[in-house]
């Protein structure tokens, strides 16, 4: 045997041992179905040849075996032609760990931890192309997204004009072709398989409550959900901010409440959510936030509510706060500042922790 086999053999077994010895955490959901496979996307974790999975869906969970093209489906990779022993599940279900969730809420409420890759807003309609604003993520030429409307969710393929292959958060691109759907101002692209309805991407596509909530009656506006006044984030914050837009989402163990103020004359915004669980122990919860949020957590050394900053979101990173009081946990965002800027995003910092806690 050579030496590299050796030390290729060593290497993957010192790699087990390593695995076996914390439990394993594997979060992965259906982006498409083709005939009898469908195209996953790891999120945690990993998955490889031969695992036995839980599938969640909406309606429950079962046992699947997973059959892959390849040896090894890693965090951030999209295969398509992966196999599930029994039923193929439908776009947006969930893969896990046995024993990981106890319930679909739990799963799902887990999968919104993790940004989606595309998140865009029809601006208005020109004939057969349309303008496209992307609020979240980066669309590519000939990517195939979710058109999300009040009417329903249909597939589009993403058709861009002539010498443009690449459109970036914050591009709003006129001569878009959308193939595959109809499309009218307002309705919303995202991944695949990702969001259910309209209602349940609009505080990402910035899309009117008034919209969101036609499609779905478990959203609704809420003014309790904007804890905070425009003057008090404006006198804290040192920009002016107009109302804010309040919407509340109750789920299987507790209820989501998210508002969003933009400032009046410029880019910035800031955006609250609080969610606040009705079961489990604070501490078993607060782990378990932690473990599926985005990027990591920076704590605050001495802080009595255990907060911290949420940092290494990539293109997604803002100057974020959470911090957890019982079994309510609350995320201040605020956008549009330069993260590259040490002084504005330290002197942000500390507007934030000038805030009253909730």
């Amino acid at each position: 045997m050579s030496f590299i086999r050796v030390l290729l053999v060593f290497v993957l077994a010192v790699a087990a041992v390593a695995l076996a010895a914390q439990p394993r955490r594997t979060l992965a959901r259906v982006v498409s179905v083709e005939a009898g496979t469908v195209t996953v996307e790891a999120l945690e974790g990993y998955l490889t040849v031969g695992d036995e999975v839980e599938v969640w869906t909406e309606s429950g969970k079962r046992l699947a075996k997973v059959t892959l093209p390849v040896d090894l489906v890693n965090t951030n990779d999209r295969v398509a032609g992966v196999r599930l022993s029994g039923a193929v599940p439908p776009a947006g279900a969930l893969l896990t760990q046995k024993g990981q969730f106890s319930s679909w809420s739990q799963a799902s409420s887990a999968l919104a931890a993790f940004p989606p890759k595309a998140v865009a807003r029809v601006v208005s309609v020109e004939g057969p192309t349309v303008t496209l604003q992307v609020t979240l993520g980066t669309i590519v030429n000939g990517d195939e997204l979710d058109v999300l409307t009040p009417r329903g969710k249909a597939t589009a393929k993403v058709k861009a004009p002539k010498d443009i292959d690449l459109m970036l958060k914050g591009d709003t691109v006129k001569g878009v072709t959308l193939v595959g759907a109809t499309v009218a101002a307002g309705d919303v692209l995202a991944d695949k398989g990702r969001f259910p309805t309209l209602a349940a991407v609009s505080a990402l596509a910035n899309v009117p409550a008034a919209s969101a909530t036609e499609s779905s009656p478990g959203m609704r506006e809420s003014a309790e959900a904007c804890a905070f006044t425009p003057e008090e984030l404006t006198k804290a914050l040192g920009f002016k901010v107009g109302p804010g837009r309040g919407q509340e989402l109750p789920f299987g163990t507790g209820t989501m409440l998210s508002c969003t103020w933009s400032e009046e004359k410029g880019l910035r915004t800031v955006h609250l959510k609080r969610t606040v669980m009705t079961s489990g122990e604070p501490a078993t919860n607060r782990e378990q936030f932690r473990a599926h949020l985005a990027g990591r957590l920076e704590l605050i050394a001495g802080d009595k509510d255990f907060a911290g900053w949420q940092v290494d979101q990539g293109d997604n990173t803002n100057v974020t706060l959470h911090y957890f009081r019982g079994n309510t946990f609350t995320e201040v965002r605020v956008s549009g500042v330069d993260m590259k800027n040490a002084r504005a995003v330290a002197s942000m910092r500390k507007a934030v922790l000038g805030l009253r806690r909730l």
